[in-house]
């Protein structure tokens, strides 16, 4: 069966087999460490108590960087998180649940990692499985967590309806990098963001954003020379 694929930079739509699909995606993210760029970033951060990993996979660079931080993982494919699991010990808290603007449970299509109307899976295929999605506010307020010191999102184009339902806590956390589809999708982020973020494109679609009120105007300094120094901005 040929599925309809669209390309997050064309934006148009074409057919392909279902099993190159799934042969492409197993081959590309079987091994899939953090890029580098992307972890030097992390390493430049500083206090990180709380950190929150939306779409964890089976990845635990963060947590090998800061081990006596406390973690919260949110791993929604099943596959993924078994793995997940096997790894992680000690202060982290691994979820296999997504989140999301709001609570349901929602097709999954696991080829392409993602739910439907997400990124590059279109509304019209047919999920594999059906999983469940919170709010990132219902889970700090069951949890009791009152700020977050970093927050990353790579849902594979969910990621603004991940931001959409943390709107309460938006001026509790002191930073947030996330994975954008394409301009439309990146600007319409941008625009729920703008007023309390400071905002940095910082690699192959992803954006670094520091909140105005809770980074101090030096912190915020020195990690936009590094994002200019380190020419992060041109990778976009």
């Amino acid at each position: 069966m040929d599925i309809g694929i669209l390309c997050s930079h064309c934006k148009q739509t074409f057919e392909m087999p279902r099993w190159v699909i799934i042969q492409m995606y197993d081959a590309i993210m079987s091994y899939s460490p953090l890029p580098k760029e992307e972890l030097e970033l992390f390493k430049q951060l500083k206090g990180l108590k709380v950190i929150f990993d939306v779409g964890a996979r089976d990845d635990t660079e963060y947590l090998e960087l800061w081990p006596e931080s406390e973690h919260h993982l949110f791993e929604p494919n099943p596959e993924f998180f078994e793995k997940l699991q096997e790894k992680v010990k000690g202060n982290v808290f691994a979820n296999n649940f997504g989140l999301g603007e709001k609570e349901e449970n929602k097709g999954y299509y696991s080829p392409l990692q993602g739910f439907l109307g997400s990124g590059n899976v279109p509304d019209n295929v047919t999920p594999d499985l059906v999983l469940p999605i919170q709010t990132l506010v219902k889970y700090v307020t069951d949890k009791g967590i009152e700020t977050i010191d970093f927050l990353k999102i790579d849902t594979e184009g969910h990621d603004r309806k991940v931001i959409l339902g943390a709107k309460g806590m938006w001026d509790k956390i002191r930073f947030i990098q996330y994975e954008h589809w394409g301009d439309p999708d990146n600007f319409n982020i941008r625009d729920l963001l703008a007023s309390k973020f400071e905002m940095y494109n910082v690699g192959y679609r992803n954006v670094f954003c520091m909140n105005f009120k809770l980074v101090p105007e030096i912190e915020r300094n020195e990690l936009r020379t590094y994002i200019l120094d380190n020419k992060l901005k041109d990778l976009a």
